[in-house]
C-alpha cells in the first residue's frame, strides 16, 4: 500500500492544501487555465511522490495492466473533470455536503483500484511508511476536516468562506489536538484535558468565533485521526 498512500497524500496535497479556495478563483478566470492548474499540481505530485514505482504495472481499474506513470496521468484526467462534474452544492438540501464525501469517495475508490497491491507483499504492513501516514493525518485533521465543517455550514447556515485569520486559527487549534494524541505514554491525556480547557475557555470568551458544531467536531474528528496515526506509530 506505500503507493496508495503516496496517492493518497498527492491527492489531498493538491486538493486541500494547494489548490482549494485558490483554485475556485483561478476557475472563475478560466476553466481551461483552472483544469491545467489543478491537474498538472497533482500530476507533480503524484510522479515525484511515486517516482519509484513509475515503470511498475498497475492494475488499472482491474481491466489492464498498465506502467506507473500512465495510470497517474489517465486518473489526474479523471480527477480534474470529476472534481467540476460533481458539483451539487446549492442544487438540492445538503448539496455541499454530497458534493464533498461524493468526489472524494469517487477519486479515492479510482485510485484503489488502480495501484499495485504486489507492493503491500513486499512490506507486509498496510502502513509502511510512518512519514507519509503522519502528513495524511496532519493533513486531514486540519484542512480535510475543515473543509468538510465548511461543507455543512453552507448547507445549514449559508456560511461564507471563513477568513484569513478564522481558517489558520482553528486549523491550529485542530493540529495541536492532533499532535497532543502522538505523545508517548500517557501523558497525553493530561495534555489534553489542558488545550482542551484552554480552547473551550477561548471560545466562551470569542477569542475562536465557531459554531457548537464546527468546534466539537473539529476537536473530535482531529483528536480521532491523531489516535489512529498513534497506533501506527507505537502499536504496528
Amino acid at each position: 500500500m506505500i503507493v496508495f498512500w503516496r496517492l493518497f497524500l498527492a491527492y489531498f496535497l493538491t486538493d486541500f492544501v494547494l489548490f482549494n479556495h485558490a483554485g475556485e478563483k483561478a476557475f472563475a478566470r478560466s476553466r481551461a487555465a483552472g483544469f491545467l492548474l489543478h491537474g498538472g499540481v497533482f500530476l507533480l505530485l503524484g510522479l515525484g511522490l511515486c517516482h519509484g514505482y513509475l515503470t511498475m504495472t498497475w492494475p488499472f481499474l482491474e481491466l489492464v495492466h498498465l506502467p506507473g506513470w500512465v495510470c497517474i496521468l489517465l486518473f489526474t484526467v479523471f480527477h480534474v473533470f470529476s472534481d467540476d462534474f460533481f458539483q451539487f452544492g446549492g442544487k438540492f438540501r445538503h448539496g455541499y455536503v454530497v458534493t464533498f464525501l461524493v468526489k472524494n469517495l469517487v477519486n479515492l475508490l479510482f485510485l484503489f483500484l488502480c495501484v499495485p497491491f504486489h507492493v503491500l507483499y513486499e512490506t507486509g504492513n498496510f502502513f509502511a511508511e510512518p512519514w507519509v501516514i503522519f502528513l495524511v493525518g496532519l493533513i486531514v485533521s486540519t484542512r480535510v476536516l475543515g473543509w468538510f465543517i465548511f461543507a455543512v455550514e453552507q448547507d445549514r447556515y449559508g456560511s461564507e468562506y471563513p477568513t484569513f485569520d478564522a481558517r489558520w486559527l482553528l486549523m491550529m487549534a485542530r493540529a495541536i489536538f492532533f499532535l497532543i494524541m502522538l505523545l508517548p505514554g500517557w501523558r497525553w491525556a493530561a495534555v489534553l484535558a489542558v488545550w482542551f480547557s484552554a480552547c473551550a475557555y477561548a471560545r466562551r470568551n470569542r477569542l475562536l468565533d465557531v459554531s457548537s458544531m464546527a468546534f466539537y467536531v473539529g476537536i473530535f474528528g482531529s483528536v480521532l485521526i491523531g489516535f489512529l496515526v498513534r497506533m501506527r506509530f507505537y502499536w504496528m
